[in-house]
This record gives structure tokens, C-alpha cells and sequence, in this order.
């Protein structure tokens, strides 16, 4: 029961199939041929080779479910070729060799770090099927949707990268027609924010900008009017970090014209505008300072809530099959063991995982580059302060100014990030050299997040997330040190803004006891 052709073909073909669910699909297509052709010999040939490359594709697989898999499809194949009368070549699977993995370049990176998920990422967005269709439901019948979550619970992520591009796919009747501007960030001037995203190609950005935040102030309908001459089809807004309307803007006026704007945008005229916000759970009593806004919170949130251990394995796994990144066994257990129940799971994870991506060895994440890392709850602190420790003490000394003018001091112990101009570090008489130097290296390690704006001077920099601000102990214990000196800074820099707005108004310089006090915690 022999045949010569079958058996010495066994050790000239060492192609391999790229994982188990190719050898599954060759598997399927071959079976079809097989009962169509049953004894034919050529069928009979491709089931060798089938076999010759289905077991040196075991030199890929170091999962045991997979090599089990793989084990069983060519077992199938041995015990059909015994007993048509054909002796079967060698059908065990050859041993695991992390040599012969393929490499992944680069550009194929599967996960985004600190970064918020973003329409030209939809594809990597993974574990938040549940809370997407609730966002769904919420605008088939709403106008405005108020997404509220705290720091680090996804919800930038949830709206740019999944719920936008879902509606410009058409998930709700005739979204795929509706016209989408840019989701803008308010700032401290959110009517200029406004204006910029609304403004056309074709037009100077200072005078237009100008005029329109002008005609924001002098009439509530000015958006409506603006957008209903322009477009036919609704108009989708999007504001993210809505806080900063409460936090940064301290022009009342400001803020009263911005609300019922985007009020009348959404509740008056024929098109069936949509507005979508997303703001920070611990600034939710701020909206008793726009009573119009308040009286629609009950009836417009939508509560973003941490992903349970199936969710976060969906967003860890999914990205990774679609790059062909695999990890060692009980790796991603471990990964949710060390997250679940964090208050920054969502980018303490995804910096991670970024990391573990860097330190791949070809296309495997294994348990040493875990263990380098400090795990799920230590890479974001170790990373930073192998930065820290890594420069010398004069840039040191950079990174420390340059962090504390991106962070915010709160009421109480509350601190959040703090977006600013980029020309504002030169500002503090250090080297503008060093300066850049030290921004790009925080760049780079992607603690920190660049802007760039219409020209060099409107570009902006901040934190890249505030699970920087409050796991980083180096990071917490500066700001433990200089949280008088950062709310006195705070609090001239709006004194400074309210003088400008004024138009310089000599009356609201500070003058004794008030500057002699500032000039004490600042000595």
C-alpha cells in the first residue's frame, strides 16, 4: 500500500501557509474538489501538497488551539489518503520557530496609544457595538446628543471613530447624505472655534473669523442662518470637550451667544440639524450656567460607561487579527487583569498595547517586552520616566516647565490638561533651541500631542491624555509642588484675557495688595 510518487514528495515543498484560518480555507476549497473528482489523481497530488505546506505552517503557530486546529485538518487528510490505498507522507506539525514569522512593517500599527479614534481609523475600532447602537437610538429621535464620560472612558473615541463615520456610512435613513464639519475642540474663545470650522477655503481667516464671532454675540439665529444658506441637507456639528466652554471661556457673553446658537441650530428652521457633544462626567453641574442647556441634559445624554472584560478583549484581539499580530499565551489575559477596574483603562491600554506593538519581536507580542514594559498599569510611568532619565539635567528642567503649563489646576485637587499656543513656551526665557528640542523628544514618546494650525504661530500643544497627568507620580508630585504657584498663574493669565477683551481698560490692572500678593507666591 505504497505509492513511490505520494511518499517522496514530502521534502521538497517548504511553503507555508500565513496562519490557520488560510490552511481552514485551502482545507475547504480542496475538500469541494475532492467529492466532486474522488479518485481522481491529480486531487490526490493537491492533497499532498496541501499537506507538505499545512505542516510546515506549524513552524507559525505558537497557540494551542491553533496547532490543535492545524493537527486536526491534516489528520483528516492523512486518514483519507489511507484509505484510498495511498501511503500518506508525514503529517505531523513541524515545531513552533519565531525565526520564520513574518515581520510587520511599521505602518500596519494596529493601535493608537493615547490618540482618540478618529474617522481615518474607524477600521481599528473595536468593543463598542453596545453603546454605538445606543448612540444610534438617541439620534433617530433627538436632535442633540450629549455624550458625558469621565477622562479616559472613550468618549472622544466612541464619537469620532465610531458614531460619525457610522452615520456618514448611512446607519440612520439618509445620514450618508447629511453634511459633517469637522468636530472642533471649544477652547477659550469657542465662537472663534466655531466660526474657524464653519469658515470657507476661499476666505482670510482673521477678518472672517472676526466678523462671524461679531455677528455670533449681536444675533442667536446667526448659525442657523449661516449653515441654512449654505447646505440643503441637515448639518452635524460635533463639539468635543465641551467642558471647555465652562473651563477655559471666561467671557459670559461668549458662552450665552454660543448656546443659543447652537440651541436655535438644532430646534429652529426646516433641516433636521444634529448637535453632538462630548463632555467630562465631573463637569456636569457646570451646565447650571446655561439654564437653556440644562433644561435638554436629562433627555440628550447618553452615559459612557467602562468596557467589561469581553469588550476590552474584542478592542485588544480584533485590531490584532487584522494585521496578523499575535501574542504568546495568557498574555491578553494578563493585559486585562492589570486594566480591569482602572479609571483610565481605555488609554492606559491602548499605550500600552502601543508599546508592546514597538517592541514586537517580527509578528509577536511576547511576555518579555511585557515584563520590560512594567505591564498594563506601568508602561504609560516607565515610559515616561525612561524619557525623563535619558536627558540631561537641563533639559530636565524643560520638561518639567513645559508639562505644568499644559495641566489645569481644578477647585480642589482636580487637575486637567490645559491646551496652549505653542509660542507660549518661548515665553519663559529658556533657550528657544532647548525648548524644541525637548518638545519633539515628548513628541516622539507621545506624552505630548502637536497641533498644527493655519500658520506656525497658531500651532498648539498639549498632553496627549490626562492619564498622563495622574499616572505618572514624577508628573503628580511637581504638580503637588507648584499648585499655588499654577492657580496664581491661572488666574493672571485670565486677568490678562478679561484686560484684552476690555480693550486694555486701565482700571482692571492689579494693583496693591492683589499684585503684591501675586508677586509673593511667585518670588
Amino acid at each position: 500500500m505504497s505509492d513511490p510518487i505520494l511518499a517522496s514528495d514530502t521534502e521538497t515543498d517548504d511553503s507555508r501557509f500565513p496562519s490557520v484560518a488560510s490552511l481552514r480555507a485551502a482545507h475547504s476549497e480542496l475538500l469541494k474538489r475532492y467529492r466532486e473528482r474522488e479518485n481522481d489523481p491529480e486531487v490526490f497530488a493537491e492533497v499532498v501538497q496541501l499537506i507538505h505546506q499545512g505542516r510546515a505552517t506549524g513552524a507559525l503557530l505558537d497557540s494551542e488551539d491553533d496547532r490543535w486546529a492545524a493537527q486536526s485538518l491534516l489528520d483528516y487528510w492523512n486518514s483519507l489518503l489511507y484509505r484510498a490505498g495511498l501511503e500518506p507522507p508525514d503529517t505531523t506539525l513541524v515545531d513552533f520557530d519565531p525565526a520564520v514569522a513574518p515581520s510587520l512593517s511599521d505602518d500596519l500599527c494596529p493601535y493608537l496609544g493615547l490618540e482618540a479614534f478618529r474617522e481615518k481609523n474607524q477600521h481599528l475600532f473595536f468593543g463598542r457595538q453596545r453603546l454605538l447602537d445606543k448612540l444610534l437610538k438617541q439620534l433617530a429621535t433627538n436632535r442633540l446628543l450629549i455624550v458625558v464620560g469621565s477622562s479616559g472612558s472613550g468618549k472622544s473615541s466612541i464619537v469620532l471613530g465610531g458614531l460619525l463615520p457610522q452615520l456618514i456610512a448611512g446607519a440612520l435613513p439618509g445620514s450618508q447624505n447629511w453634511v459633517y464639519y469637522a468636530p472642533l475642540v471649544p477652547g477659550s474663545n469657542p465662537l472663534a472655534a466655531l466660526a474657524q470650522r464653519l469658515k470657507p477655503a476661499n476666505v482670510s481667516a482673521t477678518e472672517w473669523v472676526f466678523q462671524q464671532v461679531v455677528l455670533f454675540k449681536q444675533d442667536p439665529k446667526h448659525l442657523l442662518k449661516l449653515t441654512e444658506q449654505r447646505e440643503k441637507q441637515p448639518v452635524v456639528l460635533v463639539m468635543d470637550q465641551f467642558e471647555e466652554v465652562y473651563t477655559l471661556c471666561r467671557d459670559t457673553a461668549i458662552r450665552k451667544a454660543l448656546v443659543q446658537n447652537l440651541l436655535n441650530f438644532i430646534q429652529a428652521g426646516e433641516t433636521e440639524n444634529r448637535l453632538i457633544l462630548t463632555m467630562r462626567t465631573d463637569f456636569e453641574s457646570q451646565f447650571v450656567r446655561t439654564p437653556e442647556l440644562l433644561t435638554l441634559f436629562e433627555q440628550s445624554y447618553v452615559r459612557v460607561m467602562a468596557l467589561d472584560a469581553n469588550e476590552l478583549r474584542e478592542a485588544i484581539d480584533r485590531p490584532a487579527t487584522l494585521v496578523g499580530l499575535k501574542f504568546e499565551e495568557g498574555l491578553v489575559d494578563a493585559l486585562l487583569s492589570d486594566v480591569l477596574g482602572e479609571p483610565a483603562a481605555l488609554p492606559l491600554l491602548q499605550f500600552t498595547l502601543l508599546k508592546l506593538w514597538d517592541h514586537r519581536e517580527r509578528n509577536r507580542v511576547t511576555w518579555e517586552a511585557y515584563r520590560r514594559l512594567g505591564g498594563g498599569r506601568l508602561a504609560l510611568a516607565k515610559s515616561a520616566d525612561e524619557l525623563y532619565n535619558s536627558l540631561i539635567l537641563e533639559e530636565q528642567m524643560t520638561v518639567r516647565r513645559i508639562l505644568l503649563r499644559m495641566v489645569r489646576p481644578g477647585e480642589g485637587l482636580e487637575v486637567t490638561s490645559n491646551r496652549i499656543p505653542r509660542q507660549d513656551l518661548y515665553r519663559s526665557g529658556e533657550a528657544p533651541d532647548r525648548i524644541d528640542r525637548v518638545l519633539e523628544k515628548l513628541i516622539q514618546a507621545r506624552l505630548v500631542r502637536l497641533t498644527a494650525g493655519d500658520s506656525q504661530d497658531d500651532a498648539q500643544v498639549e498632553v496627549a491624555h490626562e492619564a498622563l497627568i495622574r499616572n505618572w507620580p514624577r508628573l503628580v508630585d511637581w504638580l503637588e509642588e507648584d499648585r499655588l504657584i499654577l492657580r496664581q498663574r491661572l488666574r493672571l493669565t485670565e486677568a490678562a484675557e478679561q484686560w484684552q477683551a476690555r480693550g486694555q481698560d486701565a482700571s482692571m490692572l492689579w494693583r496693591g495688595a492683589l499684585l503684591e500678593a501675586h508677586c509673593d507666591n511667585n518670588r
